[in-house]
């Protein structure tokens, strides 16, 4: 799956060059460390570039390059598809850090974590469900970070792909003649996912059911909600059609 490659705070680090004692002294030296681990981050070489932050933040955690290099593990960690890991240590950074100007970025990335495994609506949309809740706390901590607007498009998408569970699964309870199982997932939909492209096809369904149940006014309240709201969609029009059978008939507005 392709990755977003956000920008992640790599520092270039200029080393002199030193006689081969040297060399062999700075091996574990933070800042050499550091440059073999951008040097692999550069390269796309993730699981390499993960392996040399952590030697460093190991071995050097006082380092002033520390916390960087945490940064720049989660992000290897993301690009090396490795999702479970990257959020681990950037859980752990959130923690320790709630207030850094870098812990945006790392509620940002952590929601890409989740998105980026966000595949089709017949999936388990668990991972919708931790986006939308990531991407969420990202927005009302930080509602002026650069990553704000994004993220609110990301929860936008993950929510359509809860509300197109919800209707995959009431269309299969409609198929199957189970009508109050179905009426429940299209109410979720009504209720939960205004906002998303369902909404119509969902509250027609509630007509149908409705209509099929014997209970003509539940049928003509929600064939109401739809007309009034949306009295442009075929729905309303399949709507009306059906509600029209009945001898009461129905009030196109």
């Amino acid at each position: 799956m392709l990755k977003h490659k956000i920008g992640v705070f790599i520092l270039v680090i200029a080393l002199s060059a030193c006689s081969s004692k040297e060399n062999k002294e700075e091996l574990t030296d933070p800042n050499t460390i550091y440059k073999e681990a951008a040097a692999a981050l550069n390269k796309d070489e993730y699981a390499l570039a993960a392996t040399k932050f952590e030697q460093l933040e190991r071995e050097h955690p006082a380092s002033d390059l520390a916390g960087q290099a945490h940064v720049n593990r989660a992000y290897a960690k993301y690009m090396e598809g490795k999702f479970d890991d990257a959020v681990m240590i950037i859980d752990d950074f959130i923690k320790q850090y709630p207030a850094h100007n870098v812990t945006p970025y790392m509620y940002y990335l952590k929601g890409l974590c989740y998105y980026d495994q966000i595949l089709d609506a017949a999936r388990d949309q668990e991972l919708s469900n931790k986006t939308i809740k990531t991407f969420n706390d990202l927005i009302n901590r930080f509602p002026h970070s650069k990553y704000a607007r994004d993220a609110q498009l990301k929860i936008d998408y993950a929510t359509n792909m809860l509300a197109a569970k919800n209707m995959d699964t009431g269309r299969f309870y409609l198929k199957r003649g189970d009508l109050i199982a179905a009426l429940g997932r299209f109410r979720t939909v009504v209720d939960q996912y205004q906002t998303t492209i369902f909404i119509t096809e969902a509250l027609y369904r509630m007509v149908e059911i409705y209509y099929s149940l014997g209970d003509i006014e539940q049928a003509k309240n929600y064939a109401a909600v739809l007309g009034y709201n949306y009295p442009e969609s075929h729905w309303y029009d399949d709507a009306y059609a059906i509600l029209s059978q009945n001898t009461s008939g129905a009030t196109r507005e």
